[in-house]
């Protein structure tokens, strides 16, 4: 009975300590700190530190962190880019694709099919040069100095079988960007040539250009395609963002004069 009464005893003791120990002077408390500790001891509890913690005891868990959301970044001007970079594209394959097929269909050493000079220009019309604007003309036999669209006119019995020689040489060329050009002459032969002729308007546009060519924002395409198309790999976003920069930023010598029925030049 007597032992419970100490300990009641103790255990009152060490609450007042404690409950007045931290608004103390450092001084007292060092004095204190002893006395609770004994009190402790004796009552069979762990002692305490400074700041009344139980030594040995696990240190509280820190409150989690909560990161705050990044801040969404502004891509207005890299999907703008991107969304005029689609529509350019789409009408540049179509102009790809029929440069390509005028310049199969027009390929080989010695007569050229007429029908292609006849009829793959602009409307289903005759090639034009597209420095001159003029059509191609046939060479030898009954058609002879004939442009090809009225010589195919006048053939009672045209076919696609139907070749001819080309008065004053043709060239067929793809430009750097893909699209078709075709002129009158032979390369190199005479500068009055339309095919030489073109290169002077050529170069002096290039160097145009050159002087005052816009500059890619990288960095922003960039962020727009990594935040955008999260379900491509990096390779994938890489290649296209070659392909804009390429489309969008890169020498266009636009449209020739010769066009593909389906595409739009505006």
């Amino acid at each position: 009975m007597m032992a419970d009464a100490m300990s009641d005893e103790l255990r009152r003791r060490l609450r007042a300590l404690e409950a007045d120990y931290l608004s103390q002077p450092v001084v007292v408390q060092r004095t204190e700190l002893a006395e609770i500790n004994q009190l402790r001891t004796q009552l069979g509890l762990s002692p305490v530190n400074a700041r009344l913690e139980e030594l040995g005891a696990p240190a509280p868990a820190p409150a989690p962190v909560v990161a705050s959301p990044a801040p969404r970044r502004d891509h207005s001007r890299a999907r703008a880019i991107y969304e005029a970079y689609q529509k350019k594209a789409a009408v540049l394959e179509l102009h790809q694709a029929y440069a390509r097929r005028v310049a199969e269909a027009t390929a080989g050493n010695g007569p050229t099919p007429v029908y292609p000079l006849a009829k793959m220009g602009r409307d289903g019309g005759p090639l034009r040069c597209d420095l001159c604007g003029k059509p191609i003309v046939l060479e030898g036999g009954a058609y002879d100095g004939l442009p090809a669209d009225e010589a195919w006119a006048e053939h009672p019995n045209p076919s696609g079988r139907w070749n001819s020689w080309i008065s004053g040489g043709m060239v067929v060329e793809i430009t750097v960007n893909g699209t078709l050009r075709i002129f009158h002459g032979y390369p190199g032969r005479n500068h009055t040539h339309c095919c030489n002729a073109v290169r002077a308007k050529e170069e002096k546009a290039r160097k145009e250009w050159e002087a005052s060519k816009p500059v890619p924002p990288l960095a922003e395409l960039r962020a727009f395609l990594d935040d955008t198309f999260v379900e491509l790999s990096p390779d994938e976003r890489v290649t296209l963002l070659t392909k804009i920069v390429d489309v969008m930023f890169s020498f266009d010598p636009g449209f020739g004069v010769n066009v593909p029925g389906e595409a739009k030049t505006t």
